[in-house]
């Protein structure tokens, strides 16, 4: 066995911010509960607008709106979408660090050779390349018999992609079943080996179509009671093995969600907690999501922190954690903040006092700074397609007096505008940043790096 540890990231899709019972849901979490007791829960873990960004933001330590993944392109559109085969991935991080690694479930970073996980640092992949509402896509009597049919697809490094089964309302159900299957497999394997693994497990529940898996149709009528029951089963099949071969102690785990709790017709699909808004919107509850980490003997037990963390910190922060920070990139803005030694119990703080949120325009939307935020747009409604509003002059709200976001600082009390431009110092060094390392656009091809 390494000495060095091995890593599990499992991310759930639109798990909102009071879905799991730790954060207060009312479907029973259990697995997931002991784990954040286990280790440190982050009721402040900032997400970004859609699954696209989120996953880049993750894979790279970087802003969606530097890397070209700040939006999902829509179906049909002739743009090679997704992470520049430039960029410096986590999985490229790992495995040069000599780690096995191995992508399993959604991608949606990119789907022509090039762009997939194989080709992006990990040494193998099993799952969708897109997202999971295309598993409804043929049930349309109209579906074009000459649009591609969605495929399940599977790849090892260095060779070409492989389809293995049509991704259609049959499927879906058992996706995540298959999911925890493939990850449990690969850990037996590299243990057997006796090879550090970095395991990236992302499911598709929570995100419709949601088709409960039949062995948790009964824990509900509403399917996303289901879909959260079988996120915590699965999560804890995967605790089970790492117990069963004795790598408790030597293995990182992480949970956590990529996109907060969204609506259908006006029904929310999942919980917010006490935060408004939902997916699709700039509020607190548009952008928080379930996150935890466990390391036994490493990272202290039963801590709960409402310390600001984005999505953009879990590259550095696990390449600090395992002894790796020197392989990050230097070559290219980082936004993300190593955060091992706040994980580890040797700092209080994060080390981050801002979170800059953008739209998948690409354009500003909010920015929370401390405890304060100053919405430079918003959303009045919790449609996840609602069009953003831009007041005349910034909304500012203090989180900590006002959770829900309703009371504006500039209407209440007008004394309130110097938050305003505490807030625009991250911006304005994100722009300047910007004057000498250009941000790559959606689908770009050819970039090979900054002069």
């Amino acid at each position: 066995m390494s000495n060095r540890p091995n890593v599990v990231f499992m991310l759930g899709d639109n798990v909102g911010a009071g879905d799991l019972s730790a954060f207060g849901g009312l479907t029973p979490t259990p697995r997931l509960d002991r784990l954040a007791a286990e280790g440190v829960r982050f009721t402040n873990f900032n997400t970004e607008a859609q699954c696209t960004p989120t996953r880049g933001a993750l894979l790279t330590g970087r802003m969606p709106v530097r890397t070209g993944t700040y939006t999902v392109p829509l179906p049909g559109s002739p743009l090679p979408y997704g992470l520049s085969p430039w960029e410096y991935t986590i999985a490229e991080l790992f495995s040069d660090a000599g780690y096995a690694t191995a992508c399993f479930g959604k991608w949606h970073l990119g789907k022509v050779p090039g762009r997939l996980p194989t080709d992006q640092g990990f040494d193998e992949w099993w799952g969708i390349s897109e997202s999971s509402d295309e598993a409804d896509y043929t049930s349309y009597p109209m579906y074009p018999d000459e649009f591609e049919v969605p495929k399940v697809k599977k790849a090892v490094r260095g060779a070409p992609f492989e389809e293995v089964a049509d991704f259609d309302r049959e499927i879906r159900p058992f996706m995540d079943e298959h999911i925890t299957n493939h990850t449990l497999e690969f850990i037996r394997r590299t243990s057997d080996e006796g090879t550090p693994f970095f395991a990236y497990v992302a499911f598709t529940n929570v995100h419709p179509p949601m088709i409960p898996h039949p062995d948790f149709a009964d824990v509900s009528k509403k399917p996303v009671p289901c879909n959260i029951a079988e996120l915590d089963h699965r999560a804890g099949q995967i605790l089970d093995l790492l117990d069963e071969l004795g790598l408790t102690d030597d293995t990182i785990v992480v949970w956590a969600s990529d996109n907060a709790a969204g609506t259908l017709l006006g029904e929310t699909m999942g919980s917010s907690g006490y935060w408004r808004g939902s997916f699709g919107g700039g509020w607190e509850g548009s952008i928080r999501t379930p996150a935890m980490i466990r390391w036994p003997g490493r990272i202290p037990a039963g801590v709960v922190t409402d310390e600001i963390i984005a999505t953009y910190d879990w590259m550095p922060t696990l390449a600090g954690l395992v002894g790796e920070s020197d392989r990050m990139p230097t070559d290219r803005p980082i936004d993300g903040i190593d955060m091992s030694s706040f994980m580890s119990g040797e700092t209080d703080t994060s080390g981050r006092e801002s979170f800059v949120y953008m739209g998948t325009d690409a354009e500003l939307i909010s920015v929370k700074w401390k405890t304060y935020k100053v919405h430079f747009r918003y959303t009045e409604s919790t449609s996840w397609i609602a069009p953003y509003v831009k007041p005349q002059i910034p909304m500012v709200c203090d989180l900590v007096a006002d959770p829900h976001e309703t009371i504006d600082l500039m209407q209440s009390d007008l004394t309130a505008g110097w938050v305003i431009g505490a807030a625009l110092q991250p911006v304005m060094k994100l722009a300047a940043s910007a004057q000498k390392y250009r941000h790559i656009q959606v689908g770009e091809d050819g970039f090979e790096g900054y002069d």
